[in-house]
């Protein structure tokens, strides 16, 4: 009885082995090809988090993917541009990266690219999901993810510290699909979007009830707050949306609310008539290539008139200034 015991036991430890070796052999394989990946969304937000070192830096959903056409603003301005945008994200995201924009140099200016619902994410009501698998491959080297992963989603954390594969195991798809991809339309991370699926008349978006979180609302905070005390012009815009005005949305109220504690404004162009046009519209939320190379100029125009442009220009973040912010 006592050998048969033991014997089960030596196998158990034999098999924890076996897993674990697995584990770390298969998890570090997939983890060099998820940081080789030469394009896709991974690949571009490897550059917005290690090497961010451009002098326009956009930050956003997808939204800001597929808007701000980089090659657009450094024609415009003559200053290099990265679109550091991600696909499902929002300001929880966003405000964990934002620190590495200042790591290695300071950008002439930060666009974030806002919905009118940004902060009424919650965790526990959706998207929980899709923000842990963005985050959990940077627990290890980035503090920020680590401190957000135990904050929102610590059992995740606890399963990624101890099984490698874990973290990429919902990757496998597109690490394979981005690694064997021969081209590549991303520019400079902008993605752009062919086409318009659009076929019916803009309405009305009752969003009003939508909730406001909390902690989204102190991520954004922190976001504004850590570009305005580096004396980095923040331009904070809501991109065209194909839907007819509505009220603002409980986010927005206070959205503005935080923005105004740091003398920053909105350039809302969520329901502007010069953009709600098919034509320039892949879906209901998102500029086609047409609508955001127009977008694009538009804003550049924009932010040369605010003196950002390829010279070196001082610019006093404390008041409120028409050479920082342009109502429409």
């Amino acid at each position: 009885m006592n050998k048969d015991i033991l014997r089960f036991f030596k196998n158990l430890l034999i098999l924890i082995a076996i897993m674990f070796v697995v584990d770390r052999g298969v998890g570090s394989i997939l983890e060099y090809y998820f940081k080789k990946q030469p394009m896709g969304d991974d690949a571009a937000f490897a550059h917005a988090l290690d090497n961010p070192t451009e002098d326009i830096l956009f930050y956003g959903s997808s939204r800001a993917v597929h808007t701000y056409n980089c090659a657009i603003f450094t024609d415009s301005l003559g200053l290099t541009a990265y679109n550091c945008g991600r696909n499902a994200s929002n300001i929880i995201y966003h405000a964990a990266i934002i620190s590495a924009a200042f790591e290695k140099s300071t950008p002439k200016a930060v666009v974030l690219d806002i919905s009118p619902k940004e902060l009424s994410w919650k965790s526990g009501q959706g998207g929980d999901d899709v923000l842990s698998a963005m985050i959990l491959p940077y627990i290890t080297t980035n503090k920020n993810f680590e401190s957000l992963a135990k904050e929102l989603f610590p059992k995740e954390l606890i399963k990624a510290k101890i099984s490698k594969l874990y973290t990429y195991n919902s990757m496998i798809a597109s690490i394979i699909r981005n690694s064997n991809r021969t081209k590549n339309d991303n520019i400079n991370g902008y993605q752009p979007l062919h086409g318009a699926k659009v076929d019916e008349d803009p309405k009305v978006v009752d969003a009003a009830k939508s909730d406001v979180s909390e902690y989204a609302k102190e991520k954004l905070e922190f976001f504004v707050k850590t570009v305005t005390e580096h004396h980095v012009p923040l331009i904070v815009i809501i991109s065209p949306i194909y839907a007819l005005p509505a009220p603002p949305t409980p986010s927005m109220i206070e959205t503005k609310k935080i923005l105004d504690k740091y003398n920053v404004e909105i350039w809302d162009y969520s329901f502007d008539t010069a953009f709600i046009k098919r034509k320039y519209f892949y879906d209901l939320v998102h500029l086609n290539t047409k609508g955001a190379d127009l977008f694009s100029s538009l804003i550049a125009s924009r932010m040369k008139a605010m003196g950002i442009g390829n010279k070196d220009t001082t610019f006093n973040i404390g008041k409120k200034q028409d050479s920082i912010i342009l109502k429409k």
